[in-house]
Order: C-alpha cells, then structure tokens, then sequence
C-alpha cells in the first residue's frame, strides 16, 4: 500500500512501497491541485489520483516531471486534462529515450499496454521557473547531475523542497547523462537553500536539522568514489577490481532501499571508471622486462586500492626510469664530442682542488 505523509496544511508526499522508495508529491490549492512526479505502476497512481479528488475534495491542474525516468514518469497520463509541466530538455529526452524504453516495457510486461507518454505543454529553458495556482508558487530549478533535465520544486509558502533524484539515500550518476560534477553542484546548492523539510526522490523525508548534514554526507560519498576509482585507474587495476570496494566502505550510512543500495553503489563505480579511463592517466610504468610493476599485479589489488596517497617517485622507482639514465648517457656524450672538437676549451665539469 501506498504510504501517504502529510507535510503542511497542503502538502502531501506518496511513497511507493513497491519500487525502490520512489516519491511523488501534491500541493493543494484552492483553484486545484498541483502534482509533482507521478509513482512507478499504474494502481499507485490511481490511488493518488483517488486520494486527490476524494479525500481532498480538489482535481488536477498541473503535473510537475521533475525529469524524464521512467519511474517518475509512467504516471502522467493518468492525470488526463491537466498541464504537463517540465525543463525543455526533459521534452526531449521524453520523446526520444523515454519513450524507447516504454516500448520495451511493453514488449515484456503486457500490463503495461495502457502506459503511454505525455508530452509536456509548458517547458522552459531557464535555470529557474515560477509555477503559481492559487497563492501557492512553485520554484522549479534546473538540477543536473542525475539527469541533464532534472528540476528541484520548492514550494515556496510552505519551504518544503521535492529535490527529486538529485537527493536520494544514495545518490546515483549512473546512466546516459549523469555527471558526477554536476551533481556535486546540484547538490551544494541543495545545502544553501533554506528549507524545512526536504523529500528526496527515494527514501525518507529529511527534516530542518538534518538536511545539511545529510546532503554532505552524500557530497562526501560521491568525493570518496571518485578518489577511488582515479586510484583504481593511476594503478592500471581492471574494472573487474571494483567489486571488491563494497558501499560499506564509504562511510556512508546504509540505506536499504528496497536493497538496491549495493547494487546503485557498484552502478556508480562502474559508470566512473567507464567516464574516467580516457581523463585519467596511469602512473607512469617502470616495466624492464622482469614482470608487471607492484600496483599492476591484480594480486596486490586490495592492498594498493586501501593504501591512500599514491606512492612518491623514488617508491615507484623513477629515480631509475630507464629513460633517466638514457639523458644522462648522451649529456655525457655532448660533452665528449666538444671537448675533442675544441681542444683549447674545457667542457668538462670544474674539478674541486
């Protein structure tokens, strides 16, 4: 069953127990009803929609798409009549890779028949977008990081911020567009905005004195993997290496997520070990015919992975780079060959006394 929370006087957040903790929100008004992000299966939605125009006594008159996922999305057409609104690249990415991925689903799940998706009528291309209904203003801000098209709603009157995935128990830059970079600032500028409570896209909803440090809390684990994984690539390790480096290694506290924290977790790694192998440069190797360098053997793995700084110069053996000793050979020569062509002149070093 479907958990319903009520935030305010007129906000209210849903939260499917089915798949993975996902999040939609209603804001209700006196002209209407204002839903952001619809849930994941056809029957949640209907319960919402339910909820809505029995219990609350309203009807709706405008969906928020936070951005394009399914699992945020497959809803919307439930809401027949009311404006879709969302980012103009989220249009884009409805129509293109949306609705492919609907059309696979469909191909395995004939329950799914009915799905179909809604083109949004109200877009934008700014950073930010005001929504208003009936003395209640929305701000929608333009988050990527997750998704390229991803908007924040904060509902101004009340400070209850719908940060989408951009907050979520573990935050994922896994899949055709995310950005760890982005995400970072996405989520800074989560840390400065000055709200009462925050529901992220997945999981529970974070009150005042505890948004701040639970927001850097998951800055500091998506910082943690991305020193990880530029290790794992300095060291010239394979991807295969990365299994070994558990979620529980990252000091970030466990959240089950209907158990999908250890598989987002090896999602996130992977997709920054693909993102960063051609960026990333490996130490340079000291390979002289004697078998891989120490850091290159899959054996040594797990200890260099734990180690932290990378080792110094002389550890990895430049101070006798094959290289090295090769320019030393021919400075010797250069001063050689001048001191037989110009005998009068003395190239050679000066000799202490």
């Amino acid at each position: 069953m479907t958990k319903i929370e009520r935030l305010s006087d007129n906000v209210y957040v849903f939260t499917s127990d089915r798949y993975a903790q996902v999040t939609a929100g209603v804001v209700l008004t006196p002209d209407g009803a204002i839903v952001i992000d619809t849930l994941p299966y056809e029957d949640e939605t209907r319960d919402m929609r339910e909820f809505i125009e029995r219990k609350l006594g309203s009807v709706v008159r405008y969906v928020v798409n936070t951005h394009h996922h399914a699992d945020h999305v497959f809803g919307t057409w439930i809401f027949g009549g009311a404006h879709v609104v969302a980012h103009a690249l989220c249009a884009e990415l409805l129509h293109t890779r949306t609705r492919e991925g609907l059309k696979r689903a469909q191909q395995d799940s004939p329950d799914m028949a009915k799905v179909h998706i809604v083109l949004p009528q109200v877009t934008f291309r700014t950073s930010q977008f005001r929504l208003t209904l009936g003395g209640k203003t929305l701000i929608l801000t333009h988050s990527p990081g997750h998704s390229p098209d991803l908007v924040t709603v904060l509902v101004n009157e009340d400070r209850v911020l719908f940060a989408s995935d951009t907050v979520m128990s573990i935050p994922v830059i896994a899949g055709t567009g995310g950005s760890l970079k982005n995400l970072l600032g996405s989520l800074q500028d989560v840390v400065l905005t000055d709200v009462e409570m925050l529901v992220q896209g997945h999981g529970d909803v974070i009150l005042r004195g505890e948004i701040r440090d639970s927001v850097r809390g998951q800055i500091r684990y998506l910082q943690t993997i991305d020193a990880h994984v530029r290790r794992t690539l300095k060291r010239r390790l394979s991807k295969e290496t990365l299994a070994n480096y558990l979620l529980a290694a990252t000091n970030l506290v466990k959240v089950q997520m209907g158990g999908l924290a250890e598989n987002l977790h090896q999602t996130n790694v992977n997709a920054l070990y693909d993102q960063l192998r051609r960026s990333v440069r490996p130490y340079p190797s000291t390979h002289r015919g004697r078998g891989r360098p120490q850091w290159q053997n899959p054996e040594c793995a797990s200890r260099w992975l734990q180690s932290g700084p990378a080792p110094c110069a002389k550890q990895r053996g430049l101070h006798r780079s094959p290289l090295l000793e090769r320019r030393n050979a021919r400075s010797c020569s250069r001063r050689q060959r001048a001191n037989r062509l110009n005998p009068k002149k003395n190239f050679a070093r000066p000799t202490k006394s």
